[in-house]
């Protein structure tokens, strides 16, 4: 293992690159902003900056002046491959095709497209084209989070960034709510009153931001764990007494600031989903682990019981349960969702290799919309399904193996490093990475470029700790 060689020192860096590096974290913390980068100008906005980034880092690469290391290329380059084959799919669903050929890739679409001439695998080839635009930002997301995180220093430093940004949109998310201002960015909410959304549309979508930064946030908090010899009960009791006392308090409340705001979201998958999540990434901690912790149990522990128990109380708790008490009584918004699935399932079958052409879901499911599923529909409630039904099964699977390899990197690490800081991070890779597999089985968050980014750089993460070395300032 060359750990060593896959770090380079921040202070060696040369000006232009940590200016990328700076201006990486600054796209990051804008992403959120303008609807979540939801919109298209939005959405254009920021593959434009990214672009801007990673061409201003490849300048510097061929100049000399920035490099991926080795290591770090050999963790990176599966996932890397999967997202530039995965945009140049996407790419050839909006290139016309003779009719011979698109008729042996997609009969369905060879019917449905007008004329006998050249056509396009893509049935609304304007919605591909910015889809494709937003798997670059996407994708280039990815690959500046490889090529800028080379040292312990700029892990913390992204980490940072992340629980600022949640912080500020939780803080803006509750006041929005307790002043009744509702206002969202710059404009005032037509959805969601009397929920925490942030400056996202959705609730949900905001919860689901949230839990990243929660992770985030976790992840360094589990950095200044005692990791020392294994002592006593009692002693691993004052440490953690001395840790919720300590000047680290203030990341504490950041994290209950977030927790705060995502009771407030009232989203019943977000919250279900972020404490199993963190039970789920707590569970693999403890086993990747050479002994057993008491200092992260206790730790855990006190997410649930000081966050939900006390803060949640004052802050509408009874509301969510209220809502997750409703789950089979009231099994509306359950029935449409399922209703959704089972409608979109002759759709798959119709289109299981080429999918529809990336984002055109909206205007293909109405030929399988049955009488049970009423109203306009402009995504699947279930990622997994949107990404088989719009990509084609083939290219869905590419991207679940992709996660699943930067994952296993992120419980790697935990298992064979033992600096606290590539630890602490690779929890967050873990948590966030359980979320989004919880949570996009009910959801569509994964199609909000935001949260979509935001995973990516996360899962990025993932495969830089691995080999990171450890011996520099942080």
């Amino acid at each position: 293992m060359t750990r060593g060689a896959a770090d380079t020192h921040h202070s060696t860096a040369s000006g232009g690159e940590r200016l990328v590096f700076a201006g990486f974290l600054a796209v990051l913390f804008w992403a959120p902003l303008p609807f979540a980068s939801n919109r298209v100008w939005a959405g254009a906005l920021l593959c434009l900056l990214l672009a801007l980034l990673s061409l201003a880092w490849a300048l510097l690469a061929l100049r000399g002046r920035a490099h991926i290391a080795p290591a770090t290329w050999r963790r990176a380059r599966l996932p890397l491959a999967v997202l530039a084959l995965v945009q140049a799919w996407v790419l050839l669903q909006t290139l016309p095709l003779p009719p011979a050929l698109l008729a042996a890739l997609s009969p369905q679409a060879a019917r449905w497209q007008p004329g006998d001439g050249w056509a396009p695998l893509s049935l609304d080839p304007t919605a591909t084209r910015y889809y494709l635009l937003r798997g670059c930002a996407i994708s280039l997301g990815f690959f500046l989070a490889v090529a800028t995180l080379d040292s312990t220093h700029r892990v913390r430093r992204l980490l940072q960034v992340l629980v600022a940004s949640g912080t500020c949109q939780a803080v803006f998310g509750v006041l929005m709510v307790l002043t009744g201002l509702e206002l969202g960015f710059f404009v005032h909410k037509y959805v969601g009153l009397g929920a925490a959304t942030g400056t996202f549309v959705n609730s949900n979508h905001f919860a689901g931001y949230l839990v990243m930064c929660l992770a985030a946030g976790t992840g360094l908090l589990l950095a200044q764990l005692h990791s020392g010899p294994a002592r006593s009960l009692r002693q691993h009791l004052r440490d953690a007494l001395a840790l919720l006392l300590s000047s680290r308090m203030r990341l504490r409340v950041y994290l209950a600031l977030m927790v705060i705001a995502l009771v407030m979201t009232h989203s019943r998958m977000g919250n279900l989903a972020f404490f199993l999540s963190l039970a789920i990434a707590g569970a693999l901690a403890l086993l990747a682990g050479r002994r057993f912790s008491w200092s992260l149990v206790l730790f855990l522990a006190s997410l649930f019981l000081v966050d939900m128990l006390i803060l949640g109380h004052w802050f509408g708790v009874d509301r969510l349960i209220h809502r997750l008490g409703e789950v089979g009584s009231q099994p509306g918004a359950e029935l449409t969702r399922y209703a959704l699935n089972r409608d979109s399932l002759p759709y798959l079958g119709d289109f299981l290799l080429t999918g529809s052409g990336g984002g055109s879901f909206y205007g293909i499911f109405p030929n399988y919309q049955g009488a049970a599923v009423d109203g306009y529909f402009e995504h699947v409630h279930n990622d997994y399904l949107e990404f088989a039904l719009e990509l084609g099964l083939p290219a869905a699977a590419l991207l679940a193996i992709a996660a699943g390899y930067c994952l296993w990197q992120a419980l790697a690490t935990q298992r064979l490093r033992r600096n606290p800081l590539l630890r602490g991070a690779g929890f967050s890779v873990v948590m966030a990475g359980a979320w989004a597999g919880l949570h996009s089985a009910v959801d569509f968050n994964l199609q909000i470029p935001a949260n979509g980014l935001t995973l990516a750089v996360l899962l990025a993460l993932g495969c830089v700790i691995r080999e990171l070395s450890s011996n520099n300032k942080q």
